[in-house]
């Protein structure tokens, strides 16, 4: 195959994905832009990545997250009232989260211990939990070590 074919053949498949993509259903748009970015979005600013593919209400934005917190692929930080692609499944764990103060990151992690201790309590409070979420705010590594380094 000659060079102008092969950059025809690159261009179609490009403008195939590229179709594939704006065609795709809300919800698969959004979380394709959680899943492209390390810090949480808040709704307005996927609505404002989205409005290019299609995506022009807020509502729209709305239903789609609504759709990915149920199926467990994406959570909601109700501390920042933004949202994260999910990093692994939980299978009825709580989602537990590390955010920067710093630069806004936001890494999901988990811990067996923790989840035990809330099993516990609720078990013994009688208490029925749909879901939980635990926030830790600090300083990530990075921003941490360059505190360090600015006061040393």
């Amino acid at each position: 195959m000659g060079t102008i074919a092969k950059q025809r053949t690159k261009q179609s498949k490009t403008k195939r994905r590229a179709r594939k993509l704006q065609s795709a259903p809300n919800h698969e748009l959004v979380i394709a832009a959680l899943r492209r970015t390390e810090k949480p979005l808040t709704a307005y600013e996927l609505l404002a990545q989205l409005r290019s593919r299609g995506i022009s209400a807020p509502p729209t934005v709305y239903r789609a997250l609504d759709r990915l917190i149920s199926e467990g692929r994406a959570h909601r930080l109700e501390s920042l009232n933004a949202f994260v692609a999910c990093a692994h499944p939980h299978q009825g764990a709580s989602a537990m989260f590390s955010i920067c103060r710093d630069c806004g990151t936001a890494e999901e992690f988990s811990a067996g211990a923790i989840d035990a201790t809330i099993a516990d309590w609720a078990k013994k409070a009688g208490f029925q939990v749909d879901r939980a979420v635990l926030e830790i705010r600090g300083a990530c590594s990075d921003c941490g070590r360059s505190r360090t380094l600015e006061h040393a």
